[in-house]
């Protein structure tokens, strides 16, 4: 966090998704996606929700030029797209990092810095990732960029590491349009250790539950 507070979702994987005219789906298998963080008044607990809002849309995201990272977010931006019925999210990736409202880079972020909250994750073999966001110490703001991290722990052409390094885009790409918790459950593609290539139904409910409960930041850019 710099003056505000950023949070650091992570995930390790193995291998080996607001329309006010709208209706909220009626579902109720999904996880819990809000941060809870103690209130700056020291009154309990702030709840944080986030998501995209409409005329935000399309989310621009810039993506450092490393392969596979180009293909891979190329890939999960229709994946997460796709999952929701009233086109909620979209996003489009742009050349120029400085009107990006997400950006996508190799490697892990700098090391914890004071007043970091960071989701921690295991070890896993092939690669990791991470997504940082920022937000302002009274939570009533969400600074762009969102920052994402893709990190190799293998070597290029090692068995299982470019399925791990798609899984892990598109996990983080999860994180990015407001899924902020782990899922549960590992056959979820928000579990903290992904091993599956793609959202299951309890992550596109969680995603699609989360677009029709209201933001409780403003995005903003510094």
């Amino acid at each position: 966090m710099r003056a505000g507070g950023r949070y650091t979702m992570v995930a390790f994987a193995a291998l080996s998704l607001a329309c006010g005219d709208i209706a909220s789906p009626r579902r109720d298998d999904f996880y819990e996606w809000r941060l809870f963080e103690p209130s700056p008044t020291g009154t309990g607990m702030d709840t944080i929700s986030f998501h995209w809002p409409s005329e935000r849309l399309p989310v621009r995201i810039w993506v450092e030029s490393t392969d596979p990272l180009p293909a891979d977010v190329a890939r999960a931006i229709p994946i997460w797209r796709d999952a929701f019925l009233y086109g909620e999210y979209d996003a489009t990736v742009v050349s120029d990092s400085s009107t990006a409202d997400v950006i996508v880079t190799s490697g892990l972020p700098p090391g914890a810095q004071p007043l970091v909250t960071r989701l921690r994750s295991a070890m896993a073999t092939q690669c990791a990732g991470a997504t940082d966001v920022d937000v302002s110490d009274d939570h009533t703001q969400l600074r762009l960029p969102i920052r994402i991290f893709i990190h190799s722990l293998a070597a290029p052409g090692d068995p299982g590491l470019d399925d791990c390094l798609a899984l892990t885009t598109v996990h983080e790409l999860g994180h990015s349009l407001g899924i902020f918790q782990h899922s549960p459950n590992p056959s979820d593609i928000m579990y903290f250790d992904p091993a599956v290539p793609l959202p299951s139904e309890r992550d596109v409910t969680t995603a699609e539950v989360l677009y029709h409960v209201p933001s409780t930041v403003e995005v903003v850019r510094p």
